[in-house]
């Protein structure tokens, strides 16, 4: 997905100007390939095939340049018309979108809960996100806590995706180990985690958060009723 910055033409076989959307657009697939620790400025030039200093006119540092990295992984999540469906419906979709982007991106996740959303294009899907709240009446306090359950929920279950601690409880825990290790609710679980739809897993776990929203604005209009 493009970040939406325009390229100039050029002649053919004309090296590509180099701007902030293609150092960061590079940024994002480097940490993809070498992982979030192997990223500096020298190594990003490197991959460019320009001269460090030079990248310096596009992002003055590096932490300009993570910054920049979150705004293009949260451009490539989906922010569904408000008119296309029911508010559950397009919150389902941009979680399935954040998991996606997140799926995409494994390397790049810590950066998604560790750096500030500094630009508008960054903060475009939480002002979508806050828009299908504000449609539920719920207030700013409640709206944050909400939108911070969805959140969790997506990148911690990527998290632990990503690092295959959903397959299994150990390796080579077959269940009469287990039972021999004193643990025999282990033993029932183990032989249920193999071979399951992650997806559908996904969607089931996100329907439980949806279900506690769903039971905290019940609560929420007895209460006021």
């Amino acid at each position: 997905m493009t970040t939406g910055v325009a390229r100039p033409e050029r002649a053919p076989g004309a090296p590509t100007p180099l701007d902030r959307a293609m150092i960061l657009t590079t940024a994002v697939a480097f940490v993809d390939a070498h992982g979030l620790a192997s990223l500096n400025m020298r190594a990003l030039a490197r991959e460019l095939g320009v001269g460090t200093m030079s990248l310096y006119h596009h992002v003055p540092n590096k932490d300009a340049l993570l910054d920049g990295m979150v705004e293009v992984l949260n451009e490539e999540i989906e922010i569904p018309d408000p008119a296309s469906g029911p508010w559950d419906e397009r919150a389902r979709r941009m979680a399935r979108s954040l998991r996606a982007v997140a799926l995409a991106h494994p390397n790049c996740v810590p950066l998604l809960v560790t750096r500030p959303f500094s630009s508008a294009a960054a903060l475009r899907p939480c002002e979508a996100a806050f828009r299908v709240l504000d449609e539920l009446g719920l207030p700013p306090d409640e709206a944050i806590v909400t939108m911070r359950t969805f959140v969790a929920y997506v990148l911690g279950f990527v998290m632990m995706e990503s690092a295959g601690f959903l397959s299994g409880v150990g390796p080579d825990r077959d269940p009469e180990e287990l039972l021999e290790l004193g643990l025999p609710q282990l033993a029932v679980i183990s032989s249920h985690l193999a071979d399951r739809d992650i997806n559908a897993d996904f969607d089931a776990g996100l329907s439980l958060v949806e279900l506690g929203l769903a039971t905290w604005l019940a609560e929420r209009s007895g209460s006021t009723g």
